[in-house]
């Protein structure tokens, strides 16, 4: 198997945020064997990799990556009932509609969620009474120790809000299998438009990775809190917190990823003062999370 792995790749077309500097390297994975070649590529050069899959919930520093950004380009699927099996590079709104082709529904509420299948795992991502994590019955998962293939319950994830064990792990999805509902084509595409158009009256439409921040525990939304902190529409360059939602921040035309983290630490700090809450990021920040308690 021949690995095209380039050099100095500019990461900014590979995230909704548009910023971000070069990859040291990057490769395109198709298959299993790719994957897996492409990691064992990163552990022969004793370089850090990270998996890649929509770019929607990612910031890339301006500095760029140091390591193999992998790109997740896995995405046969396959139906057997009620079941379907799909490669984690698959986008989890294309799984939606080629579901509901085959009558298959449930989880129409994912329609709120962008990215891909394996990044939806990752991240355990959903709404709030539908989360990834519900509706898996097993996952194939290449191990952070091993070059086998292996099949996992559910359970192994530890799902938790927007968290999942392999975070820290470094095991990497390959595939996932799920049980679905039979139900009506008609009826699954209703739901499905139903739960988009109620995203775009929420949530502001342009550059951004989301939501920002994720809901503290036990306190109101990480938007109400920036929002009542006095935070909302501030700019810092071309990044702004979004006057539509305060948990958003967004590019507005050529924000810099320093000008995004720059408004992002705004909001931050003043809910920490006004409030005593400390908010963790829900996009992942590479290579480094500014945002760490003893920081603070």
């Amino acid at each position: 198997m021949q690995l095209e792995v380039q050099e100095k790749v500019s990461l900014k077309n590979f995230c909704t945020y548009k910023t971000g500097g070069q990859a040291a390297y990057y490769g395109v994975a198709k298959s299993i064997d790719e994957m897996i070649g492409l990691r064992n590529f990163a552990h022969e050069k004793q370089i850090p990799f990270m998996i890649l899959g929509g770019g929607s919930n990612v910031l890339f520093a301006d500095e760029g990556y140091p390591g193999l950004i992998i790109h997740n380009r896995m995405e046969a699927i396959q139906f057997q009932g009620e079941t379907v099996t799909a490669e984690s590079g698959l986008q989890l709104m294309k799984l939606l509609l080629v579901a509901a082709q085959q009558n298959l529904g449930g989880i129409s509420g994912l329609a709120n969620v962008p990215g891909t299948i394996g990044g939806a795992v990752y991240g355990n991502a959903g709404i709030p009474d539908l989360w990834i994590g519900n509706v898996l019955t097993h996952v194939l998962i290449l191990p952070s120790n091993s070059d086998k293939p292996t099949v996992v319950a559910p359970e192994y994830f530890e799902f938790a809000y927007r968290e999942s064990k392999i975070k820290k792990t470094k095991d990497i999805v390959l595939s996932v299998t799920m049980k679905l509902k039979q139900e009506p084509s008609i009826k699954i595409r209703a739901e499905i438009n139903q739960y988009i158009k109620e995203r775009a009256l929420k949530q502001p439409a342009g550059n951004s990775c989301g939501s920002f921040f994720k809901n503290p525990n036990g306190f109101p939304s990480a938007g109400w809190l920036i929002e009542q902190a006095g935070c909302k529409g501030i700019m810092v360059g071309d990044a702004q917190i979004s006057p539509k939602h305060a948990n958003f921040i967004m590019n507005k035309g050529s924000a810099t990823t320093a000008d995004i983290l720059a408004v992002a630490s705004k909001a931050h700090q003043k809910v920490q003062e006004k409030f005593d809450i400390f908010m963790e990021p829900e996009v992942q920040i590479i290579p480094h999370n500014p945002f760490q308690k003893n920081n603070s």
